[in-house]
């Protein structure tokens, strides 16, 4: 699967050194239960929009059937090519540029999700959290009344982590006034990629979700 998110952790590989960690961190009651919560959904749609372009580059959509197999639709676009990836949980297939395949088991990109072990953007990892590894956390207010939980990690901390160190890792949880969840924001900077202008590469990702617990099914949109 393409993944939009130019520095989206492996939480696995994080974890070793920072979720143990004991911090008063603004916001963590409400991140944690967020989390918790898309963790347990049934189906949702996560929209995952490029704050620089402004285009919604990606959409995943996801559900169970009543076998408990995860289906699943991941569609979006990535430096101008349109791809999309499809399983129902036992077939996989996927398209890009109108090429399409089924692709074979015996792949070794082959990959089926179930309840029990569900694909990770549909269990709240898009949602990027690290309580140990965040540097500094404050709480603002946005244009629209939102309750903002801006959060700076420790890039040093991250670069030990990461194969592509960052300079900057900033997230950004929004809640409304009756503490429901409106958008997660991300803002990284390389710290070791430059655009032609000689300037860091840097990324601002939004991600919203919609039709929580209300898609009952998913067609296969990939001919």
């Amino acid at each position: 699967m393409k993944k939009i998110i130019p520095v989206l952790l492996l939480i696995c590989a994080v974890c070793l050194g920072g979720c143990t960690e004991s911090k008063e961190i603004i916001g963590s009651t409400e991140i944690e239960a967020l989390r918790s919560e898309a963790a347990a959904y049934e189906s949702g749609r996560y929209f995952i929009k490029n704050m620089d372009s402004g285009a919604l580059e990606q959409v995943f959509s996801f559900c169970f059937d009543e076998e408990g197999r995860q289906v699943y639709l991941c569609e979006g676009s990535q430096g101008g090519r349109l791809y999309s990836e499809y399983s129902n949980g036992v077939e996989l297939f996927r398209e890009e540029d109108g090429i399409s395949e089924n692709v074979a088991s015996t792949d070794e990109t082959y990959a089926r999700y179930t309840k029990e072990e569900p694909h990770p953007y549909s269990t709240g990892q898009l949602f990027f959290y690290i309580k140990g590894y965040v540097g500094t956390s404050e709480q603002t207010t946005d244009e629209d009344g939102n309750t903002v939980y801006i959060h700076r990690y420790d890039v040093e901390k991250l670069n030990r982590a990461l194969e592509s160190p960052v300079s900057e890792f900033t997230t950004y949880y929004a809640f409304d006034s009756e503490g429901k969840f409106v958008y997660f924001c991300q803002h990284n900077v390389s710290a070791d990629t430059y655009f032609e202008d000689g300037t860091p590469v840097s990324y601002t990702y939004e991600i919203t979700l919609g039709e929580v617990n209300g898609i009952s099914e998913i067609e296969n949109p990939i001919k």
